[in-house]
């Protein structure tokens, strides 16, 4: 089930694709960063799926609540320890123009 606010586009979609490694305390620390996402000015949603590559896309109001998410202290510390939980990750950054669905 889609965890994305309705909104009309325009809108962003932060686009994280990742394989991740055999940390224990990736689960607890993913947590703790979504709960914070959630609390930013200009959080949409997100929706993520994960088999061996995950992806997880995060969907925000503009580029600036982005920027600052980016910086966000709790996601910059997850952010220092990335080669402790992603054999291999890669961050998108798209316009979303056009939607539909149901």
């Amino acid at each position: 089930m889609p965890l994305i606010t309705h909104t009309k586009p325009p809108y962003y979609a932060v686009i994280f694709t990742s394989v991740r490694t055999d940390s224990q305390v990736y689960g607890a620390i993913a947590a703790a960063v979504l709960e914070e996402a959630k609390k930013q000015e200009g959080f949409l949603g997100i929706e993520s799926a994960r088999n061996e590559i995950g992806i997880s896309v995060s969907y925000w109001r503009d580029l600036e609540s982005i920027e600052a998410w980016k910086n966000e202290a709790l996601h910059k510390k997850a952010q220092q320890r990335a080669k402790e939980f992603y054999e291999h990750f890669r961050v998108r950054v798209c316009r979303v123009e056009k939607e539909y669905g149901f």
